[in-house]
């Protein structure tokens, strides 16, 4: 599929924010190395197995996700824009979305970091958003959990 050629519209987004009491660069890199990606990313109870990762602008994210009951998930993802402040990727296969995190320093070594996805189509949102929004919350927490292991 030409990613050019997918509309994202912003009304057809699920938002999650975060606080974490760590630097932006923390979250940052949290969010490229691949060893630390591969802890945190996905809900509670999957796992990772990367076969590609290359986190630069028009880099490619070619990963499994394993579910707690041995389901495999397999996920094509292109990077669109890759800084410290804000990531975009577009997610090609099902269900089409982009995805743009972004990274706001905040008092202290705080960082704000807010996680959008805007889908594709209405359809593909009323189908995952029962799940897609608890399990961005659960994402979110593990982030937090490797966070705290890294220090």
């Amino acid at each position: 599929m030409n990613k050019e050629a997918v509309n994202y519209p912003d009304h057809l987004s699920v938002t999650t924010s975060r606080v974490f009491n760590y630097p932006q660069m923390d979250i940052f890199d949290a969010w490229t190395n691949p060893r630390k990606l591969a802890k945190w990313w996905g809900p509670n109870g999957f796992t990772n197995t990367f076969n590609e990762h290359d986190p630069t602008p028009g880099g490619r994210w070619r990963f499994t996700m394993h579910g707690p009951d041995g389901t495999n998930y397999k996920n094509k993802v292109d990077y669109i824009e890759v800084t410290p402040e804000k990531i975009v990727l577009d997610h090609i296969n099902w269900p089409l979305f982009r995805l743009t995190a972004t990274f706001e320093p905040i008092a202290g070594n705080q960082t704000k970091l807010t996680f959008k996805q805007a889908f594709a189509n209405a359809e593909d949102l009323e189908k995952v958003k029962p799940v897609v929004v608890t399990a961005n919350e659960q994402n979110l927490d593990r982030l937090g959990a490797v966070l705290a292991e890294e220090q």
